[in-house]
């Protein structure tokens, strides 16, 4: 998800986000995925310098579909669907070429980051057989049914983590901290990943 704060637009509420699956075509097109059918340009509706919002995607199977606060901007399909291991990445910056970021910043440019979500649905039948157990009362002790979405009218819900919820932890085996302090996932299947972040000035990039 590519943020470029040169093309938003205040006099027609106009705030532009690329949305983008990187792929060897598109590093033989010099990293321009707009030539390789891997991309989609979608209007926010709203001012992302403004206030925190928060960006997700979800990774599922052939497809890569792309929120912001809840709802839907377009779903990517095709061949550059990730089918690896891969890292999240939060990137602020300028490089002062004018055709992508607009030349220097004239001024300070802040990117705020609230929080980041990384969640991972398992494809183990043992698993899927776990949260089965877990989620028949919701209510109860050792529950762990639903994670509640963050949406334009429920921003509360991005406060949400399965690890400040006492019952909800229980054979988390997907979950855990690292010995220096950081957080480790591991996956066997598909999952999302969100960030909350106000954009503050120039380019970038969420992916």
């Amino acid at each position: 998800m590519e943020f470029l704060s040169k093309d938003f637009n205040a006099s027609n509420n106009s705030y532009p986000v690329n949305l983008v699956l990187q792929s060897r075509q598109a590093a033989e097109a010099g990293y321009d995925a707009q030539k390789t059918g891997n991309f989609a340009r979608a209007e926010l509706g709203f001012d992302p310098t403004a206030s925190v919002h928060e960006y997700r995607f979800d990774l599922l199977p052939g497809r890569v579909a792309f929120y912001a606060d809840g709802r839907k901007l377009a779903d990517l399909a095709g061949d550059a669907v990730p089918s690896t291991a891969g890292h999240l990445v939060l990137q602020h910056w300028s490089n002062g070429n004018e055709l992508w970021s607009g030349g220097p910043p004239r001024t300070d440019a802040v990117l705020a980051v609230s929080y980041v979500k990384a969640y991972f649905n398992s494809s183990l039948p043992s698993r899927e057989e776990d949260w089965r157990r877990r989620c028949a009362d919701a209510a109860a002790p050792r529950a762990v049914c639903a994670i509640p979405e963050r949406t334009e009218a429920n921003s509360s819900a991005g406060g949400f983590f399965f690890s400040q919820q006492p019952n909800m932890t229980n054979n988390q085996t997907v979950y855990g901290h690292s010995g220096a302090g950081g957080l480790r996932l591991w996956t066997s299947g598909w999952g999302a990943i969100a960030a909350a972040v106000l954009v503050g000035g120039w380019a970038g990039r969420l992916w």
